[in-house]
């Protein structure tokens, strides 16, 4: 089974069966809400310790509102409030006040037109004791609009709050959001769920959910700009033989018929793999060319473009260099040697600007990034026709921006243990701010070495950033007369595998910080720094000394994706099972050597449990696979896991992708008859068989079908999963069509078609298995609506109960709603149902008010829920798991009767 990861499934706890167990239910989801409550605290907010010029003030002290607006919501009409800025402990504090005793959903305090590229966004705010949450609206870049309940403790009192906004949405697209968002929605702009930066709008919102009359305090607002970034020289393959899918096409240039070509592949030696274009211009046409699409993402420019050809009849060729604008760059006559040997050519951009050029900025000069490159060969290309131009080895020499990560060694402020020294070498405090390591020699020991080499770290293969900060005076009559910086790379045997320049110094410095991008290879696994003095005497005082991971990610991709699956059903292995899994990498073209990929076990708390050597990748075809076994022995049974895989992409950053897993027994649920199991569940589309089986594997005994009957005579029921249902033991609960009449009214269902299948329906399925019907599913609409709905509901149920009394109806779906009980349903069914995807505490309320319509119109029956479940995009695992947990709890202490998370399965184009 393929991991799918854009809403995670959530495992639901088996129990056995009767009311002795459904209290043992509540028990043990009670306690695994205390156990979630408790670690609430250990999920607080990180403190943010960016350095301060990233920091930038949001609150104005001087300006009216602090240089904030408000807004009441007006959608919604009807809420009244202010915002006042008001001094709080000495700090400039925004005080937002809201009242909805007469309407409205919400107030807010926006401060707008920011343009900031932003990693987190600081704040300390006050609520009111009860109140958990402070939501949230980030417009980003786009103009997409990013609505986030972040969780707070409920206690009152000021809070600090540190949200790491490019983290989190990193986490969301990896699949693994972070645990600090309880509820998320967006819209607007690329409506994409991803960040696009800037920073443009900040909106705190408090509304009628957290309180009827009262305000929301916010101060210390800070945003904290993106990390350094720094340009790192990357060459894009243009026309890769390793690729197994070719980018390039041909162009006949059909404005101009007659003109014959074409793109050929060919293998000059070995070791040269080429392509060549050809052209005729023999019966007509003008010209011909061989384009391709470059990919621009994290490009900032194009420094030149390079190729190797090699021809015996073409003599000139034209060239067009599309930029990051779109501004199309041509230029013609461009020379070649026509002598059938190998030439290296290399084009500036800067130089093919100029010329003719059109679309884009048209300004003709060049602007960033390349967007496509295409080769042309015209009438005039050659003497005669036809004509061959092979072309190989084409790059694109780029600067890609890469940002720095929060993979760092530094030296700390007294040094850092493990220093050896060679000469009078120290570490020392040169004032209050920092420490640094000196270097000191003097004429009269010269010939004595004088060196600094720091203790081993680890490192991985990729891109790194090196830098310290020099004072020093040095004789240097020349260059060769200085000291020197160097990152020495081991191997996991602990063999030096190359020395790396970082920089030098000479004569008189002050405060001169040298910075290097260093690319480790392959077998990198440890380094260290070494300071020298060469040939010179004087001192030198290095501070600031670090190495930075650069995150570079490629243009292009080299991985396209990675697959996790294995043999057992949704990852849940049996004890006895072993824990396998095989893995597959897609990639665009052949992978480096070694070809393998790293794996790690984390616990549900992000915790490393199991580290393994790399596994080694075969190729078949343009897929890469590997099979690897899980050490069981120290895997807990019953307890989440997720199984993390990398591979590397070169230089760059590696492509990274995870899925969970767990080994469970067989659920204790299955000793029991399926109607003493008080857990249900549907799924989006009921006819998926691996919905059946994995409902199974959990546990889970009465499971939604997509039961009904054609709205034509002879109304032919249907119930697709029923064979499965029946192997497996499980009862069934079907909706019907008048879930159609609740959508469209009678247009297409008639009394007729509701009555006759009806009782078709049982006629062939009712002996099957059946559990209850579910009459509707999630009416809107009033007035005639609901009466058309209720005269459907009831034929339903009558036709039903004439069929046979023992039936067990489920009315519609809707929340406890007066209009349906004033036009009689509850007269239509046997218990209640409805729906929650709000908070937990909307399901006690749900209840309750049905408790009191059910009361007040004489209707006294079971409640149930065949869905509660959360809007869970951009939320973590873990919040998403104490949800259920909660609502099954807050469900059960209400008195219901059967409950249904919705779901263990949702739709997903990259799984299954």
């Amino acid at each position: 089974m393929y991991r799918s990861h854009r809403r995670q499934p959530t495992h639901l706890p088996s129990f056995s069966g009767g009311s002795k167990d459904a209290v043992t239910a509540i028990l043990v989801l009670a306690t695994a809400s205390l156990l979630w409550e408790s670690s609430v605290a250990e999920a607080a907010p990180r403190e943010n310790s960016a350095p301060s010029d990233r920091v930038v003030e949001l609150i104005e002290p001087n300006a009216p509102q602090g240089g904030w607006s408000f807004d009441n919501g007006r959608e919604f009409p009807g809420a009244a409030g202010n915002l006042q800025l008001v001094t709080q402990e000495g700090a400039a504090t925004l005080k937002l006040h809201g009242n909805f005793e007469k309407g409205g959903n919400y107030v807010q305090a926006a401060r707008t037109a920011l343009d900031l590229p932003i990693d987190a966004l600081d704040f300390e705010v006050k609520l009111p004791a009860g109140v958990g949450k402070v939501t949230l609206r980030l417009i980003d870049g786009s103009g997409q609009c990013h609505q986030l309940n972040l969780r707070l403790e409920n206690k009152g009192g000021w809070q600090k709050y540190s949200f790491p906004v490019a983290e989190y949405f990193a986490s969301v697209a990896a699949g693994a959001p972070l645990d600090i968002v309880t509820g998320y929605q967006k819209w607007g702009g690329s409506d994409d769920g991803r960040w696009s930066q800037p920073l443009r709008d900040v909106v705190f919102l408090t509304g009628r959910d957290a309180m009827l009359d009262g305000s929301l305090l916010v101060r210390r607002i800070t945003v904290t700009r993106q990390p350094p970034t720094t340009q790192v020289p990357t060459s894009l393959t243009l026309l890769d033989p390793d690729a197994f899918d070719s980018p390039w096409e041909y162009n006949n240039g059909d404005e101009f018929p007659g003109a014959r070509g074409g793109i050929e592949t060919s293998a000059d030696t070995a070791d040269v793999r080429s392509i060549a274009l050809t052209a005729d211009f023999s019966s007509g046409g003008r010209y011909v060319g061989m384009r391709r699409k470059t990919p621009t993402e994290h490009v900032t420019s194009l420094e030149r473009l390079a190729f190797r050809a090699k021809t015996s009849d073409v003599e000139s060729y034209s060239i067009r260099l599309v930029d990051e604008t779109g501004q199309c760059h041509q230029r013609g006559g461009l020379s070649l040697e026509a002598d059938g040997k190998w030439h290296e050519v290399v084009l500036d951009p800067q130089r093919i600007a100029g010329g003719e050029h059109w679309g884009g900025a048209n300004d003709g000069t060049w602007h960033g990034a390349l967007q496509l490159v295409e080769l042309i060969l015209n009438e005039k290309s050659a003497d005669a026709s036809p004509m061959r131009l092979e072309l190989s080895e084409m790059r694109a020499d780029t600067l890609v921006e890469a940002q720095e990560s929060n993979d760092v060694w530094s030296a700390t402020t007294d040094g850092t243990p493990g220093w050896e020294f060679a000469g009078d070498c120290r570490w020392s405090a040169s004032d209050e701010r920092r420490s640094t390591l000196s270097l000191n020699r003097s004429l009269n020991a010269l010939r004595e070495p004088a060196a600094a080499v720091g203790p081993k770290f680890p490192v991985r293969r990729g891109v790194w950033k090196a830098n310290f900060t020099s004072r020093c005076e040095l004789h240097s009559p020349d260059n060769s007369y200085h000291g020197s910086a160097a990152l020495e790379v081991f191997d996991a045997a602990g063999s030096l595998l190359e020395s790396l320049p970082i920089g030098s110094v000479v004569g008189k410095q002050d405060d001169v910080t040298s910075e290097a991008t260093l690319a480790l290879p392959t077998s990198a696994h440890s380094a260290r720094f070494r300071l020298t003095l060469e040939k010179t005497y004087g001192s030198w005082e290095a501070s600031n000394l670090a190495l930075t991971r650069l995150a570079v990610q490629p243009p292009e991709p080299l991985v396209t994706d990675i697959r996790i699956a294995s043999d057992a059903r949704g990852n849940l292995f049996f004890p006895d099972e072993s824990v396998a899994f095989q893995l597959t990498v897609n990639a665009a073209r052949r992978l480096p050597r070694p070809a393998e990929v790293r794996y790690e076990v984390r616990n549900y708390l992000g915790d490393v449990v199991l580290r393994n050597e790399p596994a080694t990748l075969d190729r078949q075809g343009r897929q890469y696979v590997a099979s690897v076994q899980l050490d069981a022995s120290n895997l807990q049974i019953g307890q989440f896991y997720e199984l993390h895989v990398e591979a590397s992409q070169g230089d760059a950053s590696p492509a990274t992708e995870f899925a969970g897993f767990a080994i469970l027994p067989t659920a204790a649920s299955k000793k029991f008859a399926a109607d003493k199991i008080p857990f249900t569940i549907r799924n989006w589309d009921g006819r998926i068989g691996e919905y059946f089986h994995l409902a199974d594997r959990l546990g889970l005994r009465t499971l939604g079908v997509w039961g009904g009957w054609d709205p034509k005579p002879p109304y032919a029921p249907h119930l697709p999963g029923v064979e499965i249902c029946e192997k497996l033991g499980c009862k069934w609960i079907t909706g019907t069509p008048a879930a159609e009449v609740e959508r469209r009214g009678f247009e297409q269902i008639t009394e007729e078609s509701l009555r006759v299948g009806m009782t078709r329906f049982l006629e062939q399925y009712a002996a099957r298995g059946l559990a209850m019907i579910a009459l509707g599913n999630e009416p809107h609409g009033v007035g005639a609506k609901v009466r058309d709905n209720v005269r459907a509901y009831k034929i339903v149920y009558e036709a039903v109960k004439a069929f046979d009394p023992q039936i067990f109806v489920l009315g519609t779906s809707v929340e406890p709603n007066r209009e349906y009980f004033e036009n009689g349903y509850q007269n239509y069914l046997d218990a209640y149902d409805f729906h929650v995807y709000e908070h937990y505490t909307a399901v006690r309320q749900a209840m309750r008010d049905y408790r009191a319509l059910m009361e007040e119109f004489h209707a006294v029956k079971p409640i149930h829920s065949t869905e509660l479940g959360l809007n869970s995009q951009g939320q973590a695992r873990l919040t998403v798991a104490s949800e259920l947990v909660k609502k099954c709890v807050a469900f059960f202490a209400e008195g219901g009767a059967t409950v249904s998370w919705f779901t263990i399965m949702y739709p997903d184009d990259q799984g299954v």
